[in-house]
């Protein structure tokens, strides 16, 4: 019967009847089944150890010990007669504990929302890597490519396949998560969004597995790792919200809502679910977008130029959405907007950092445009003048300053007027205290200039190390722009350890991604000079960059006139 269900899906998707003929005997299926409920009777176990047990009096069975009563936070407290200043646990009529039962049920319950997620991301994670690699080191990835399958297809049964017995494991697991659940009183639309946010993530991880081999990625081990930390954030968002759910509590406390466009995320946990599950699919989709385009060809920049400003501008308007309420909060009660809006500006300068290697071509790409440039500027002079531009902004072999530039000219367009209006409105918006000074405005605009020419130095010196005659060039870069972006930081605590960077330290670190806590401690004409400096780096690396250029296409050139 199984063999029959797997030819009639292979019918479908043969890449997926490859994955689940190899994988799916009973042997794998019963290990795998064995191991969920293995470790599913050890968490029921561990939690009934928990439990309180009362001990007896030998002489008389039927009256307990109460001065040997333990403390469990499963049962009903009472003051003990014999000891008013402890609180034991209720008995009944036949000396055993009243048992919490409902407590108990939500404990192992929030525990299976920690090991469901994280069983089922790491374990897919780790055995599509691991999977991937292999069929890169045999080159049957190669021939798979061969197919008539298209990419969505061969990737979909990869994701669909390869991790089937930790499919089967969690889903061995979810009865006894679900049936805990309503037992703590969860509510069946707060379960159902749990569950598809919890799909949607490890359909967004999945699919971002597959991207990080076709990038080159090696070590499923190390993927693994590096993904594990990163994941408990989101793991402890949805199940805070879950647990605040079931609990009756308002996840904010005190603090005002965060709006969306308007919309309170976290009003609920169905809500924030809604908005979790809609942010990965979108995320998602670029990934897919990306994955067609590296699938077909690897030698290609990850995503192309127009792609980047589609991209760019999603990205902005994600985050718009959390700033412009900013403008018209609440000064009184939204005390909380200033560290929103720091943690949304990391996260937009994280985006467009990383623009750079997603943008960057390879050295031959760029030495055939190089050498493209020459000839047709030899033969026709207006020819460069007419199509350069179009081709730096649309061109994926061209370099891509340009590109990065437009991005970050965009970023800023979107952060210059939130900015403005959110630190000089205090009666509509937000109260910064000192920071609603026109002074500090000013100098919250000149650490959005800092950080823009920063990210422009950071893809200049990434486009120069293209032309690095060394091994794992591209490891050499990442090196290279790492050491660029850390030293700074490192000199500037060096030179004061215990304070505040003040002085030349703040100046050195207006030189790395920590440039805004330097921002507030210079005066602004040393900020003006420290712009000015970093615009002076930027032009003698991008003269730079056009030389190396102009040398790679002569020499292309003479190497062609001599071979002919």
């Amino acid at each position: 019967m199984l063999d029959k269900l797997i030819d009639r899906v292979g019918d479908t998707n043969p890449q997926l009847f490859r994955e689940l003929k190899e994988r799916l005997t009973p042997r794998n299926i019963a290990l795998a089944i064995v191991s969920s409920l293995l470790l599913q009777g050890l968490v029921v176990l561990f939690f009934n150890a928990q439990l309180p047990a009362p001990l007896f009096d030998n002489n008389s069975p039927l009256i307990p010990k109460i001065a040997q009563q333990v403390y469990s936070k499963y049962c009903n407290f009472s003051l003990s007669p014999y000891n008013n200043s402890s609180s034991l646990c209720n008995l009944d009529g036949a000396g055993g504990f009243i048992i919490n039962w409902q407590k108990w049920q939500y404990d192992i319950f929030i525990c299976l929302s920690w090991i469901l997620p994280s069983g089922l991301i790491l374990g897919s994670v780790y055995t599509l890597v691991a999977d991937l690699i292999q069929e890169e080191k045999r080159g049957t990835l190669n021939f798979i490519r061969l197919s008539p399958q298209s990419a969505q297809t061969i990737f979909i049964g990869k994701i669909s396949g390869v991790p089937i017995l930790v499919y089967i494991a969690i889903s061995v697991m979810l009865p006894l998560h679900f049936w805990m659940g309503m037992s703590a009183k969860a509510t069946i639309p707060l379960l159902a969004s749990w569950y598809g946010t919890l799909g949607a993530m490890w359909f967004l991880l999945a699919s971002a597995s597959v991207l990080y081999v076709l990038l080159g990625g090696i070590q499923a081990i190390v993927t693994v790792i590096v993904v594990a930390f990163p994941l408990c954030l989101p793991i402890f968002a949805i199940n805070s919200f879950l647990s605040s759910a079931i609990n009756k509590e308002n996840f904010s406390g005190d603090y005002t809502y965060i709006y969306w466009y308007g919309w309170a995320i976290d009003r609920s946990a169905v809500s924030f679910h809604i908005f979790v599950i809609g942010c990965c699919l979108v995320a998602s989709y670029g990934i897919w977008q990306t994955l067609s385009r590296r699938y077909l060809n690897p030698t290609a920049t990850i995503i192309s130029k127009y792609q980047s400003y589609l991209i760019n501008f999603c990205v902005q308007l994600w985050i718009a959405g959390f700033t412009v309420p900013l403008i018209f909060a609440n000064p009184e009660k939204y005390y909380h907007a200033r560290q929103i809006m720091s943690v949304l500006a990391m996260v937009d300068f994280i985006a467009l950092l990383l623009l750079i290697p997603m943008l960057l071509p390879n050295k031959q790409a760029l030495q055939d445009w190089s050498r493209y440039r020459r000839e047709h500027t030899q033969q026709r002079r207006k020819f460069m003048q007419r199509d350069l531009f179009q081709d730096l902004i649309g061109n994926d072999k061209s370099p891509a300053l340009l590109t990065i530039a437009i991005n970050v000219a965009m970023a800023m367009v979107a952060w210059i007027p939130v900015t403005i209006l959110a630190l000089t409105v205090p009666t509509r918006g937000m109260d910064f205290n000192t920071f609603s000074t026109p002074g500090h405005v000013t100098r919250l605009l000149a650490g959005i200039c800092v950080a823009a020419s920063l990210i422009l130095i950071y893809a200049a010196i990434a486009h120069l190390g293209l032309f690095l005659k060394v091994r794992k060039r591209n490891l050499w870069i990442c090196a290279i722009v790492s050491v660029v972006m850390i030293l700074p930081v490192v000199v500037a605590y060096a030179l004061s350890p215990v304070k505040s960077p003040t002085g030349l330290a703040a100046i050195v670190l207006l030189f790395s991604p920590f440039a805004p806590i330097g921002i507030f401690q210079l005066a602004g004409s040393t900020i003006l000079a420290t712009f000015t400096a970093q615009v002076a780096m930027f032009a003698a690396l991008t003269h730079q960059l056009q030389r190396q250029l102009k040398i790679s296409g002569r020499s292309q050139s003479k190497v062609l006139l001599t071979q002919s």
